[in-house]
């Protein structure tokens, strides 16, 4: 019998490892994170549910690339699940510079704002397309879409970035 005031036993297994993986890709989650929700409080939400789900099933990855795909993956769905909450959709609190200050390069800001106004199916594909660098097949199995429908939500978001910042159509 446990008594009241013990903390219960955890099956969760911390090692340097786990808490290596945190430091190694909490920038890659945080910013996955962002991307999908659009603000700070949400994304950090997002972000310690991801690591949550990593220590507490920590399963075995072929490789670095896998155990990257599979946090992407998580940070994705949780973001997604907030996105759909009834809480979240009562209100609005989205602020593209606060987005921009987390990109080190001051010069993409301008283009991180447009990239984060978009809607969020066309604001997922570009930021994994151009700023996490995964190709059109990697982003739909992290997105469970077809390579059609990612290619055109590129295509689309591409369309609206340029009518957003005022470039030349081509």
């Amino acid at each position: 019998m446990q008594k009241a005031d013990e903390a219960p036993q955890s099956s969760i297994r911390m090692t340097g490892m786990t808490f290596a993986a945190v430091d190694k890709y909490q920038d890659l989650v945080y910013r996955t994170a962002l991307t999908v929700t659009g603000n700070t409080a949400d994304a950090e939400d997002v972000m310690q549910e991801a690591f949550f789900r990593y220590f507490r099933f920590h399963p075995d990855f072929e490789n670095e690339a896998h155990e990257r795909a599979w946090l992407i993956r998580v940070t994705i769905n949780a973001g997604r699940n907030v996105l759909r909450s009834a809480w979240r959709r009562r209100r609005v609190d989205f602020d593209p510079e606060l987005v921009a200050q987390t990109q080190e390069e001051p010069g993409d800001s301008r283009v991180l704002s447009a990239v984060m106004e978009l809607p969020e199916k066309y604001r997922v594909a570009i930021y994994l397309y151009y700023y996490e660098e995964y190709s059109v097949r990697e982003i739909a199995d992290l997105t469970s879409q077809t390579e059609a429908a990612v290619s055109q939500q590129l295509s689309r978001g591409r369309r609206k970035l340029r009518s957003k910042l005022g470039g030349a159509k081509g």
